[in-house]
């Protein structure tokens, strides 16, 4: 019963889609890309290239409308505007803009930046990439961020983290069907790695192992 990776009160990963039942928000992310979540914000990174997706809440001025947030938000981290507009997302009021600044690591960097307003708070969205390779990128960008939108109470209600169990292996079964059984939760080296045997080794029948349960 003890929680194996995300914990939703912070916000769990499920494959590309970040979801965070607390705040009522869903994320989906390209394919494949790497995902981390920390207390201060989420970083998506695109496989074997210097493009990224980052999350992160910032403080809503007071009497500012969603544009003049944007702007002072993306001005004071130093980016320069380069045209913008506001729209909605999924019924949610928001600023998308195209913007242009310098990254240490990075050089000059493009960026396409929503700042969309959800339950009183203000989420910058925002892809990032050294400036030469913004058009290859940049639908990405659009789609990840026309995937935001609300969460249901229902819908945030069902969302639970994975747990461990105990299992008793049978006859046949080998890390790679075990994995495959629990949705691909975790992989069969990790599970190898879980109950402390060699990853090129398989299961004994009979044995109690610790498995674990997708939410």
């Amino acid at each position: 019963g003890i929680i194996f990776g995300d914990n939703p009160e912070q916000g769990i990963v499920r494959g590309s889609a970040f979801l965070h039942p607390g705040l009522r928000f869903r994320l989906d992310y390209p394919q494949n890309w790497q995902i981390q979540n920390s207390p201060q914000q989420v970083v998506a990174k695109a496989p074997d290239a210097d493009v990224f997706i980052v999350l992160q809440l910032i403080p809503k001025a007071t009497g500012g409308n969603i544009q003049e947030v944007a702007l002072a938000s993306m001005q004071s981290a130093g980016f320069r505007p380069v045209d913008g507009q506001r729209t909605t997302i999924n019924g949610l009021d928001a600023f998308v803009g195209v913007y242009q600044g310098q990254m240490e690591g990075l050089g000059a960097v493009a960026s396409r930046a929503a700042h969309i307003a959800h339950n009183n708070q203000v989420y910058l969205l925002a892809g990032l990439v050294p400036a030469q390779g913004f058009e290859q990128v940049d639908s990405a960008f659009v789609q990840t961020i026309r995937s935001f939108r609300s969460l249901s109470a229902a819908e945030a209600e069902n969302i639970h983290p994975n747990r461990l169990d105990l299992y008793t292996v049978r006859a046949g079964d080998t890390w790679q069907s075990i994995a495959g059984r629990s949705g691909g939760v975790v992989d069969a080296q990790t599970l190898a790695i879980m109950n402390n045997l060699q990853t090129g080794s398989q299961p004994q029948t009979g044995t109690r192992i610790k498995i674990v349960v997708g939410g």
